[in-house]
């Protein structure tokens, strides 16, 4: 009898622990089979047929954690690795293996504060305010894989609708030269939720913010906004950044924008469309660039965490500044995938 009571209370304990915590492990995995065709300036064009990872969302898994640490307070974690499916390899542009987020931090009434590499205040931009999400190859405004090394984030919680957030990467390279800034960047955001309205605010001063150090620093704002109509759900996108180097004059100067729609056709599919437009232009020299994109796509869910789509775009690029100005290049892009998110 007492062997059953003490196995009966070692089980309660163990309950009980795991009911104040938790871990979980998710992720999404994303392949297309594509026909990709480049028309570069001068040269002769190339189309490969190739399966990519990725293309309409990054492929990755990850590990994140809950522990309630009593009085409303929580310690939590997030662990984030880009994966190639095409391949198996690591991917995402960085050497690091939890290139994506790889995180600790306090959660409770106040917020959240996270210490660690957390994907930017931009990122999370782009993604909510493009039908095509932060796609490298279907979205116009993209940020990538950016994520700040070095970095301290803090999220405030809903104040009627409005989150306030800032992120900083601290400087960790060596001092700053003649020639180069020391790394580091700095952005806050506001974001605004009121039914099917959604805006947001990012601004930024960036150098580098993986911990090195860099002879650009970049400061710039991004605004985003979304509507849903019902029978249709739309989203703007402008972005303004101006582009410095060290003891170099004259900057370099940005300005692009997105239009985009999500229109549901069925219970399980859905259209997007997409045109983005940019321009870029430097002090005290005549001529701009210009790129444009369009891009279309379908998207049909077939279970609650698995999806197929077919998308296509094409990319526009004239060079207006170089000694040889009016040179252009595009890029033709069609592809078919399948998504499973666990």
């Amino acid at each position: 009898m007492k062997k059953h009571l003490i196995a009966l209370a070692a089980l309660a304990a163990a309950t009980s622990a795991f009911a104040q915590s938790s871990v979980t492990l998710y992720g999404n995995l994303d392949v297309s089979i594509g026909r990709d065709q480049n028309k570069p300036y001068g040269a002769q064009s190339s189309t490969v047929t190739n399966i990519e990872s990725g293309r309409m969302t990054e492929s990755y898994f990850g590990l994140r954690g809950t522990e309630d640490l009593g009085g409303g307070l929580k310690a939590v974690f997030k662990l984030e690795s880009e994966i190639a499916v095409d391949s198996g390899a690591a991917s995402g542009g960085s050497s690091n293996f939890f290139g994506r987020n790889a995180y600790v931090g306090l959660a409770g009434d106040f917020g959240a504060v996270h210490a660690g590499r957390r994907e930017s205040l931009f990122k999370e931009e782009t993604t909510k305010f493009n039908p095509f999400g932060n796609s490298g190859d279907f979205a116009f405004l993209s940020a990538g894989n950016d994520s700040w090394s070095n970095s301290l984030t803090y999220v405030s919680p809903s104040l009627s609708g409005l989150t306030l957030s800032a992120q900083t990467s601290l400087k960790e390279a060596n001092g700053s030269t003649a020639t180069n800034y020391r790394s580091g960047g700095n952005a806050v955001s506001a974001n605004y939720t009121n039914g099917p309205l959604a805006a947001s605010l990012v601004y930024g001063d960036v150098r580098n913010t993986q911990g090195a150090a860099t002879s650009l620093k970049q400061t710039g704002y991004l605004l985003g906004a979304s509507y849903d109509l019902t029978v249709a759900k739309v989203f703007a996108q402008y972005q303004n950044a101006k582009i410095s180097v060290k003891n170099i004059d004259g900057d370099a100067k940005t300005r692009d924008f997105q239009l985009g729609v999500s229109v549901p056709v069925s219970a399980n599919g859905a259209v997007l469309a997409s045109f983005g437009s940019g321009k870029l232009t430097v002090d005290d020299t005549e001529g701009a660039d210009k790129s444009r994109q369009y891009s279309l796509g379908y998207t049909h869910s077939l279970s609650k965490r698995t999806s197929a789509y077919a998308a296509y775009t094409r990319e526009t690029y004239k060079e207006g500044i170089a000694i040889n100005p009016d040179q252009k290049s595009s890029r033709n892009l069609l592809a078919v995938g399948l998504r499973h998110a666990f």
